[in-house]
């Protein structure tokens, strides 16, 4: 799904190039994805995870990780994908806006521009590894702490999955 959804957006990008008026089609197709998007998120919720219950046994730490990054715990080839989305919106926005100021459409030109703001906030939901690292190659000791946790979050919720439910006899 997320690579055909991209090539789409890479096609409407292209025929907004040709054709200006096409921007609003562009525009439309990215304010419903994200949408969609924002309204996926806010029904997962942002509550921590539940500490030190089957079959995770996570700590206090680890549970309000997954509870603040909830849809990319929960359905991660579906955050894989929209991410995939995001990033070709992201970057037609960067080639877009300008020819669209060249064009002198600047409604749609800011409208796309604008855009970004929203296109940077749900990547940082839906790819949180990437939002962390980049805060901690800048020297910040909290994110490289949220990046350990959260390589402790995934092994056991990979050892959760393979591990067969024990025997309730």
């Amino acid at each position: 799904m997320g690579g055909v959804v991209a090539v789409a957006v890479l096609v409407l990008c292209g025929m907004s190039f040709l054709n200006s008026e096409m921007a609003w089609v562009y525009l439309a197709a990215l304010a419903l994805f994200e949408i969609w998007l924002m309204r996926r998120l806010a029904k997962e919720g942002t509550a921590p995870a539940a500490a030190g219950e089957a079959p995770y046994q996570f700590t206090v730490e680890e549970a309000a990780l997954v509870g603040r990054y909830r849809f990319y715990f929960t359905y991660p080839a579906v955050a894989r994908e929209t991410s995939s989305i995001l990033s070709a919106l992201g970057l037609t926005a960067l080639v877009l806006a300008p020819w669209l100021t060249y064009k002198h459409a600047f409604i749609q030109a800011v409208l796309v521009g604008a855009n970004l703001i929203a296109v940077s906030r749900l990547t940082k939901e839906l790819a949180p590894v990437l939002a962390l690292r980049i805060r901690a190659n800048r020297g910040d000791r909290e994110a490289l702490r949220q990046l350990e946790v959260h390589e402790l979050a995934w092994k056991k919720i990979r050892d959760a999955v393979l591990q067969p439910a024990a025997d309730p006899r």
